[in-house]
Order: structure tokens, then sequence, then C-alpha cells
């Protein structure tokens, strides 16, 4: 899946402070990540860097605060090329990721609540998020609705209730 333009929705509550959201990853080093950290919202993203080190890419935005107050939070990534609006409970911020591509060039999983274990050492580190998710959009497709229809498939699921 190689886009120019993302847009990701979702709410979620909890009680943990430490989770990841979601996560997508490429073969080419580009990546995708929200988490809660230290029950702050962060948002890591890579559309690509070079094996010179010339160009890199990887940004992080750090938003929010108390996300663990086990309220609902509204989350809202629009991004158009290296041109980002996260917004988090109508606050929206506005930024420019690092590097010079354009593209987000992911492979075809992007997984909700957790990351896949992948052997790097950031995979293990990481963990997966505790509490419920709902309405969840990535570029046009309802997420939920899919699941709950049983039109995904949902690898590893642990105890996921609708």
């Amino acid at each position: 899946m190689k886009t120019l333009k993302d847009v990701i929705s979702l709410k979620f509550k909890t009680s943990e402070s430490e989770g990841v959201i979601f996560h997508g990853e490429g073969q080419q080093g580009d990546y995708i990540t929200l988490e809660l950290k230290k029950a702050k919202l962060v948002l890591n993203l890579n559309l690509g860097s070079n094996q010179l080190g010339s160009i890199f890419g990887h940004t992080s935005v750090t938003t929010g605060s108390l996300l663990d107050d086990h309220h609902w939070h509204s989350i809202i990534i629009e991004r158009h090329g290296r041109n980002i609006n996260l917004t988090l409970d109508r606050h929206m911020q506005h930024f420019r990721t690092n590097g010079e591509f354009d593209y987000l060039d992911l492979d075809y999983e992007i997984t909700f609540g957790g990351m896949p274990f992948s052997g790097k050492p950031s995979s293990n580190s990481r963990k997966n998020f505790k509490g419920c998710m709902e309405s969840i959009n990535y570029n046009g497709n309802n997420i939920t609705d899919l699941a709950k229809r049983k039109k995904l498939e949902p690898s590893n699921v642990v105890r996921a209730k609708f």
C-alpha cells in the first residue's frame, strides 16, 4: 500500500498509560505508529530514509496528557504528503514530516491494538493497547464494522468484544 494521502480516525478509552494503538510498516523502512507513552499520545512516522543517512525521515510528535483517565478520546490523523494534521479531542496540531519523501509505503498489514512480533528489538519493548476502541476508520474503510462482520482476517486477537 503506497499512499500519498491518509485519513485515520478512531476513539479510545483506557486506564493504561502505555500501549500501541495502531502500527504499520513497510519493507522500505516506512512506518506509522500511534501509541500511548506516559499517558500522552505519540505519533511516530517515517516516509522513508536512505542508506547513506543523508535523508532521515523519522518524525515523532507528542500531544495530550492524562489520556489514561478511562474517558473517550477522539483522534484524527490527516496526511497529505509530508503535511500532517493530528487532532486529539478537537485540538489540532499541524506539522511537516522530516525527510524528502511524500508517500507512505506500507506492507499489506496495519494492526490496531498492538504490534505484530517482527523479531526487531523495537517490537518487543512496546506494550499492546488495553482498553476500548470504536469508530476505527482507515482511508474510508470502517474497520470496526468490517471486524464485526468478520470481513477482516484478525490474527492473534485477544478478547476482542463488540
